[in-house]
């Protein structure tokens, strides 16, 4: 791929997350902006989100001390989750600064910041050395990518070798095409999402081994149906703070994850995979 697209694809996600709209997102999601693995459908977000991330450290087996790269990581929910509860140092990357500023300041009001380190990163083009770390990490970002394959050589590089990938990533069913395909990834600013097809056949040609593959598909609805009512509750006062625009742009991109999760078409998996 060109720069010019890696710079195109920065200018799309940054539109979205490194704007005021990233003040509500950390409202709606409860400031953990991942989905949730849910036991039952009515239990707390949060609750199902914890759930998500414990399973995914899980499955990386984490020894204490080890170094951890989390792509694309937010305002720093998942960062600060494994560096309390599993004794890692991690690097938070993204290329959303409103993000990182505010992952930073959450950090240091947790008293994490001595375990965390907050910069700037495209998982395109990692600035970090080969072999430096023990885990790579991402959570729902990878929709974004425009070079999947891309990223996982990356992440292949900067992880040593037996070293750990754990990635998890919302999805969208084959059967989705054409302008119903085009409105749905023009809404999400995502227009290379992929299917848990494209990414089984992805990962069948790298050179890892797969620990655990996940579809997680049945999630995604109670993910949405909580994420939506959230932002009910509070769209008058964020349209007071931010604007109408955002707000009902906002909407817009959630009801339609909620309708395409109901609807079985908006799928997420994970896989936890072993470098050689």
């Amino acid at each position: 791929m060109a720069s010019r697209d890696f710079d195109e694809a920065t200018v799309r996600y940054r539109a979205m997350y490194d704007t005021a709209l990233s003040m509500l997102l950390s409202r709606i999601w409860g400031g953990n902006l991942h989905m949730g693995l849910f036991e039952n459908p009515d239990e707390p977000l949060l609750t199902a989100q914890m759930r998500a991330n414990a399973h995914m450290a899980k499955a990386a087996a984490f020894k204490p001390g080890q170094k951890v790269i989390e792509a694309a990581c937010g305002v720093g929910s998942t960062a600060r989750y494994l560096a309390k509860n599993n004794d890692v140092r991690v690097q938070a990357t993204n290329i959303a600064e409103m993000q990182l500023t505010e992952g930073r300041e959450l950090t240091e009001q947790a008293g994490l910041s001595p375990l965390i380190d907050f910069s700037y990163a495209d998982y395109h083009e990692l600035p970090f050395p080969d072999a430096s770390f023990d885990v790579w990490w991402c959570q729902e970002a990878l929709l974004y990518s425009i070079d999947k394959r891309r990223v996982f050589d990356e992440a292949m590089r900067v992880v040593r070798p037996g070293g750990h990938l754990i990635m998890s990533d919302l999805l969208l069913h084959d059967s989705v095409t054409g302008p119903d395909r085009d409105r749905f990834t023009g809404i999400l600013k995502a227009p290379n999402m992929w299917s848990i097809r494209q990414w089984d056949e992805l990962i069948g040609r790298l050179p890892v081994t797969i620990l655990e593959r996940r579809d997680w598909a049945s999630h995604t609805e109670p993910t949405f149906k909580y994420v939506l009512a959230n932002l009910m509750q509070v769209r008058d006062e964020f349209t007071a703070r931010v604007g109408a625009e955002i707000v009902d742009n906002s909407i817009e991109r959630v009801t339609v994850q909620y309708d395409a999760a109901r609807s079985g078409t908006l799928g997420w998996c994970f896989y936890a995979l072993a470098r050689p």
